[in-house]
């Protein structure tokens, strides 16, 4: 990563940390509706109707509208902020081993993230398992994207304002 003047640093490790507590909410928001379970996961997606009467919490089936509703959302932010984090990334002194494996972990998990709840509902159930996967995924890359340019940008010394600009 060059050497950043202060203000820089400072800008660019607040957007990184935003983007961390941002993905950490998605996560959390995502485990409340589902505990990170495939059963849970169904319910939440195709409902339970059926088994309604056995303890269980009444979900109703997502309707088609309420997942492109959502989904169109998804679709155009989630590859826009791995853009971003991407593009940060690259700035950062690593291998190109590493960059591209990020790179490329990041958009299988956007992949799998934003087809998993269509795959759920009109294919079949096992797609619960690449929904689960997907944040694991994700999240292993957002670590990496908020650690590596942090630690190697505060690692160098400060450049004179007139050095770099952004």
């Amino acid at each position: 990563m060059p050497a950043f003047t202060l203000s820089k640093k400072i800008f660019i490790t607040f957007f990184l940390i935003a983007m961390g507590t941002a993905f950490f909410f998605s996560c959390l928001n995502s485990y409340d509706r589902t505990h990170f379970s495939p059963k849970q996961t169904v319910h939440h997606y195709k409902g339970n109707e059926e088994n309604h009467g056995d303890g269980e919490e009444f979900f109703y089936p997502m309707l088609y509208k309420e997942v492109i509703e959502i989904m169109h959302v998804h679709a155009f932010m989630v590859p826009l902020i791995i853009f971003v984090m991407s593009r940060i990334l690259s700035m950062a002194r690593a291998g190109e081993g590493v960059k591209i494996t990020i790179y490329v972990s990041a958009f299988i998990g956007t992949i799998m993230n934003l087809s998993a709840p269509y795959l759920i509902i009109y294919a079949s159930e096992i797609f619960t398992i690449s929904l689960i996967a997907s944040y694991i995924i994700l999240g292993s890359c957002f670590i990496v994207f908020m650690t590596l340019p942090i630690c190697k940008m505060w690692s160098m010394k400060p450049a004179e304002e007139s050095d770099y600009w952004l």
